[in-house]
């Protein structure tokens, strides 16, 4: 399969915005071993949204009142659509999940940080 030309402009802006190359060179490998253009579209979707969320992470800054009023506006709208008492269980549900996940995440990197000490 001869990898399209749209897509080969997209791994090339991939690599300016900082992807990988190795990653990139896989994408190619794999298209010349005869992958589907649908597998290529599902892998440069994933490869965009992982180059989009690091770059959020690296230029986003949240202050305290951003996400205030954005908690705000999601419960607001969440009581519009049904009753105070679902939102409170499902918010509740997400926060515990959230912070179990938060703590985890937290725990392993603070072992990882000491296993390399």
């Amino acid at each position: 399969m001869v990898c399209p030309r749209f897509a080969l402009g997209l791994l090339a802006r991939a690599d300016r915005s900082g992807t990988r190359e190795a990653l990139i060179g896989d994408l190619l490998e794999e298209l010349a071993h005869g992958r589907s253009r649908w597998w290529l579209c599902h892998q440069l979707v994933g490869l965009y949204w992982s180059a989009f969320a690091a770059h959020a992470r690296h230029h986003a800054r949240l202050t305290p009142c951003a996400v205030a009023l954005a908690l705000s506006v999601v419960l607001l709208g969440g009581v519009s659509i049904t009753s105070a008492d679902n939102v409170l269980e499902a918010w509740l549900g997400f926060y515990l999940v959230a912070g179990t996940v938060s703590l985890f995440a937290h725990m392993m990197a603070r072992a990882q940080v000491d296993v390399r000490l």
